[in-house]
């Protein structure tokens, strides 16, 4: 027996064994040693030759692709273009191969033919193309080679799909270019044509494709492929050089994993592609295969991937071309107006529609890109475009109406819904006053043209309102089904969030046609009121076939609707009352106006279900989630209508002006509708003081009136704000106490916008006394120094401290003064707490939580010298007692990491941190001649030094994994840093080795933020001691990390992942470090130099040169130097694009 058939013998065991658990390890072992045989690619044929089993076939065929790569240079180039030809025949003779075999074998030719593309002459560059013409042009078995290797070089010359071989990108990048520029086109447009041939093939025979045929499956499959390409000609993306690609994740498609399988990637096609990719009879030949094979799952979802890819070109496209335009637009309805034929023989069954999910969404997916993409003026002039948008409409209803439809998966139904009413408001926008910013919808259409239009899409539009409203409804009394069968399962997640954009959506729709919108649904609303009504005044009260809970589940959703409709949420800005609206309500009567009507409906049904005692029968009827539902109603509306300016409106309705607006000209009852509210505030708190999630929502209603101006001015105008404030600091022991926190901070932000500054501290004086009463009934218990550790004593010293944090919580400039004066009484108490519960994690966070948002929220500019240092004082001894009790303290790290909030004392100690760090420039009253901080005094760095030398030893590298904790870690480490350079020679040698570390630790980590905050603190360093340098001050102890800071940034920038988010902070560094430490930096370049291949040495050295041209001998000054140096951010950045593409390697 030969070598090579003794290799092959035990080549072939390997790859028997390797399919045994037992003997894997083993056989991997010598698989991979069979790599490591110098010369072994003749060994690899011999054995492909000779081999019988396919495992063994496929193993060798991984071997290959790793060999010839690897030892590319070790080979003669012809000897590899034979070995890429013999695969190649390989495959077209032995028919029998298994598919992984094939693909592998091809990818490996593939491989070769990109490794070789500039090595070969441009003939043989050519012939690439060429042989792939002929391989497509043979017949059966031929064919489908041809196009299986074409769809594996277009995976190797693309960005997401290529191998690592160990090649520069800008070889990577070169070679996708070239196959781009040369091939792709030809490729797509043999295998179109070729599909055209082989299903014109399929017709002819007049029978169903029971199995696709292995072609057509190859050939979609390339063609898919090549219409997801990104395209370097089109890509506006500014990536830097050097940055490769994520790799593409596994596209294998499986309906049973829901809409969340279908992959939304859409490509920029250059404008020559225009002749192919807007072929009407190319998309026509892609909706004729689809209706052949959509019954296989995953051809035909690749089939509608490439139609959605297709349907999403505009009127630029085609150079404004509006004929060709039509054309492309009249192909696609006509199209997608067959697939939505097939779903219209599914009837109205929810379930036939779910089950053919992936075909419901795939046609709505085309629809919207088509009416998203294209011009109303195009679509407009296509005869069919009614009856089109007739039949989306439909589909519409149908998927609105299955959403309410028992036992039947919503995934593919609601995604559907959710596409389908997207589309809606996007047409919708034809209805809108144009603003002139951005595409008007209605360009190029006439007056005539618009109008009918409008009127058109207003009809359908409410059609789908109202069917939405419907499907809702019927929804709610299957949600009472579902209720009473899991009693005890709660998702946790609310209506208006869980159902946030469809019902976001529903609000844009019924404003189109508000008139017939608000008309519906206060018919519906006033009908569930009345029969509420009647129910709650019924003797008996018998809830027969829970009629009462289906009222109230169609309650709630009407005030959901009701609330999206009339009002937008406004988060971070005044939120406006609709236009359509304010003109539908300023063209009606008082009595008949129907926003005001509405609106005076739910404040009715409000005041209804509020007015109940807590212990009455009526109360124990009444649905919390209807409560919750119209308190998150009125936060929502009120901020739009009540006591609104009217000043900031174009037109305002007279009617709106007078139901909710100001006591001035308009004789507003706005103020009457702030003392309703208090009202009913109080009313609620008692009613619902066991229901958590009411209590919570009500305190986010005071805390959206206390950021409103408008609200809160008329709170506090309000004869009734006392009393508000009365009865919450006097029953506040009644409610949970785990809305304390929340409602103590949002009536005392309220309080304190009071103008009267004898007012405000009657406010607060009385918040004040009840906070003292409560900790006070703690501290002064007769059994607490013996019990403290009891759980009633904890839990009452817990529910103090939270109190004292709402309060801290809502410290702003204008209380400032008093809160501190109030807090700072019981600094010593807290302390003392911090000391008697040492071993109760829970007592230590809350006083950790309690300075960290005093800290954070006190306005340090209106402090006294002598109260800040009190603060400093108190956070030291704070910090000292967390360190000697937590030192040392073992930390379970897969627990922690599940938590909703890890290391939560680590994290509270290090925003405590943070804050007083900040203090330093946030106080405005600090000047540069401000009086030093006197001897024995801390200041602000002395503080922060302090507990960072507690907290460091506390932290680990698993710590750090959490991405939000390391972040706050280095930016207090890099603030520190950069702001008190000075302090650094005097620190204890392990806090100074573990601050650069840290830092060493931000530059080096893989989330960009991390990188920038580290990178933040390393230039000031630099430039700190290179100043101290020129003033011949010894800087000793920073030059061994200022070295190690040069070296890893000059790697990273070099060889590493760069974001180029990253690449202004390391620009700063670097330059700072350079000018500090400019030995290290040449000797760390040449020693970068010389370890390059010989052919790109003089190149890397050309542009080292070119960027030591613009960098200064010295800086002297502040941060950021490199603002002060003209191009030196502009030439590291054109060095970058040089030098990184050829030392990058995939």
């Amino acid at each position: 027996m030969s070598e090579a058939e003794t290799i092959c013998a035990q080549f072939e065991e390997a790859c028997a064994d390797f399919q045994v658990p037992a003997t894997r390890a083993a056989a991997e072992q010598i698989l991979s040693s069979f790599r490591q045989i110098p010369k072994v690619l003749p060994v690899c044929k011999f054995i492909l030759d000779n081999a019988q089993s396919p495992m063994a076939r496929f193993q060798v065929a991984l071997a290959i692709g790793e060999v010839s790569m690897r030892d590319y240079t070790l080979y003669p180039q012809t000897d590899l273009i034979q070995l890429k030809n013999y695969m190649i025949e390989y495959c077209l003779k032995n028919t029998d191969l298994m598919k992984y075999v094939r693909e592998q074998l091809l990818c490996d030719a593939a491989l070769i033919t990109k490794r070789t593309l500039f090595d070969i002459s441009d003939t043989d560059r050519e012939s690439i193309y060429v042989s792939l013409e002929q391989l497509f042009g043979m017949e059966d078995h031929g064919s489908i080679i041809g196009v299986a290797l074409a769809s594996a070089l277009v995976d190797q010359f693309s960005t997401t799909r290529s191998s690592t071989v160990g090649l520069s990108w800008e070889f990577h990048h070169k070679a996708k270019v070239f196959f781009e520029t040369h091939i792709l086109h030809g490729i797509f447009e043999k295998s179109v044509t070729r599909l055209h041939t082989l299903i014109t093939q399929i017709q002819q025979q007049q029978t169903s494709i029971a199995t696709p045929p292995p072609l057509l499956t190859e050939l979609i499959t390339l063609i898919e492929k090549i219409l997801q390409w990104q395209f370097e000609s089109t890509n506006n993306g500014a990536v830097l050089p050097g940055t490769f690609a994520k790799k593409a994740e596994d596209d294998d498609f499986d309906k049973e994993d829901g809409p969340g399988a279908v992959k939304k990637t859409y490509t920029i096609f250059p404008k020559h592609w225009h002749s192919l990719v807007a072929n009407t009879d190319v998309i026509w030949l892609f909706f004729t295969t689809y209706s052949l094979i959509q019954t296989d799952d995953v051809l035909g979802h690749r089939c509608r991937q490439c139609l959605v890819q297709m349907a999403g070109f505009n009127e630029e496209f085609f150079d404004h071309d509006i004929n060709r335009a039509k054309q492309y637009a009249t192909t696609f309805i006509h199209g997608t107006a067959q697939m939505m034929g097939e779903l219209g023989k599914l009837g109205n069954d929810p379930e036939a529609y779910s089950e053919n999910g992936p075909h419901l969404l795939g046609t709505i997916q085309i629809a919207r890109r088509i009416c998203e993409n294209l011009s109303l003026a195009t679509l407009w002039t296509i005869p069919e475009f009614y009856k089109f948008m007739d039949d989306f409409g439909e589909i519409t209803v149908v998927c609105l109406r299955s959403t309410a439809t028992r036992d039947i998966d919503e995934g593919w139904i609601s995604e559907a819904s959710d596409e389908c009413l997207e589309t809606w408001v996007r047409l919708a926008e034809v209805a809108q006053p144009s603003d002139g910013r951005g595409n008007d919808p209605k360009a190029g259409l006439s007056e005539n043209e618009v109008q009918e239009l409008v009127l058109y899409i207003k009809n359908g539009c409410t059609g789908i309102v109202t069917t939405f409203i419907e499907s809702k409804l019927l929804q709610s009394q299957q949600t009472v089904l579902d209720d009473e069968e899991d009693e005890d399962i709660s998702s946790g997640f609310k209506d208006w969030d869980t159902f946030a954009d469809q019902l976001s959506y529903i609000g844009t729709l019924g404003r189109l046609d508000p008139a017939r919108s608000l008309l519906n649904i206060h018919q519906l609303m006033d009908g569930r009121f009345q029969l509420l009504k009647q129910y709650f005044t019924m003797s008996g009260m018998v809830n027969e076939d829970n009629h009462l809970y289906h009222l109230q589940e169609h309650l709630h959703w009407l005030i959901l609707i009701s609330a999206h409709v009339l009002a937008d949420p406004g988060a971070g800005e005044q939120p406006m009352i609709p236009d359509s609206l304010m003109h539908l309500s300023g063209s009606q009567t008082l009595e008949d106006d129907q926003v005001t009507n509405l609106s005076k409906l739910i404040l009715e049904i409000f005041r209804f279900l509020s007015s109940f005692g807590a212990n009455t029968i009526e109360a124990s009827n009444c649905s919390p989630q209807v409560a919750e539902t119209l308190i998150w109603y009125m936060e929502r509306w009120s901020k739009t209508y009540v006591l609104l300016d009217e000043n900031e409106y174009g037109y305002m309705s007279p009617n709106i002006a007078r139901a909710f607006g100001r006591p001035g000209p308009s004789d507003g009852l706005g103020l009457e509708i702030i003392d309703f509210f208090i009202d009913q505030i109080k009313a609620n708190f008692v009613l619902w003081s066991a229901d958590p999630d009411v209590l919570v929502q009500i305190i986010r209603w005071l805390h959206s009136c206390g950021i409103s101006t408008n609200l809160k001015t008329g709170l506090l105008q309000s004869s009734k704000f006392p009393d508000l404030v009365q009865f919450v600091t006097a029953n506040l022991s009644q409610l949970p106490e785990n809305v304390h926190n929340s409602l103590i901070q949002t009536i005392a932000t309220i309080s304190s916008g009071a103008n009267d500054a004898q007012v405000r501290d009657q406010y607060l004086g009385l918040i004040y006394g009840m906070i003292e009463k409560r900790l006070a009934s703690v501290l002064h218990h007769p059994e607490f120094v013996q019990n403290f550790q009891r759980v009633d004593m904890m839990n009452d010293v817990m529910n103090a401290l939270e109190m004292f944090d709402g309060l801290a919580l809502a410290c702003q400039y204008n209380n400032t003064q008093s809160i501190f004066t109030f807090c700072s009484r019981f600094f010593e108490s807290m302390h003392q707490l911090m000391n008697m519960y040492k071993s109760v994690p829970e007592v230590q966070l809350l006083l950790l939580q309690f300075f960290a948002d005093l800290a954070g929220r006190l306005d340090f500019g209106l402090l006294e010298p002598n109260q800040k240092q009190l603060l400093f004082q108190i956070v030291v001894e704070i910090l000292k007692s967390y360190g000697a009790s937590n030192r040392g303290k073992k930390r379970i790290h897969t627990q922690e990491e599940e938590a909703d909030r890890p290391y939560p004392d680590i994290a509270t100690a290090l925003s405590l941190l943070t804050n007083i760090m900040a203090s330093e420039f946030e106080d405005f009253n600090r000047t540069e001649n401000a009086t030093p901080t006197a001897p024995g005094n801390a200041d602000v760095a002395d503080v922060v030094l302090f507990g960072v030398n507690v907290i460091i030893p506390m932290i680990d590298l698993e710590m750090l994994k959490i991405p939000s904790l390391c972040q706050q870690y280095i930016r207090l480490i890099s603030n520190l840093i950069e702001f008190f350079p000075d302090k650094l020679a005097a620190l204890p040698q392990d806090l100074f080795n573990n601050l650069m570390a840290s830092l060493e630790f931000g530059v080096g980590h893989d989330i960009a933020d991390v990188n920038v905050l580290a990178l933040q603190a390393v230039a000031p360093l630099a430039l700190w001691a290179h100043n101290q340098m020129l003033a011949n001050s010894n800087v000793d102890f920073l030059k061994p990390a200022l070295r190690k800071f040069l070296e890893q940034l000059i790697k990273l920038l070099l060889f590493e992942n760069l974001d180029s988010s990253v690449v202004d902070g390391a620009a700063e560094a670097l330059l700072s470090l350079i000018c500090a430490e400019r030995e290290e930096y040449y000797a760390v370049v040449n020693q970068i130099i010389s370890q390059q291949a010989n052919e790109i040495q003089p190149r890397l050295l050309h542009a080292f040169e070119k960027l030591d041209a613009t960098t200064p001998r010295e800086l002297r000054g502040v941060l950021p130097p490199s603002r002060n140096v003209t191009g030196f951010k502009e030439a590291l950045f054109v060095f970058l694009v040089d030098v990184r593409a050829v030392l990058r390697i995939k």
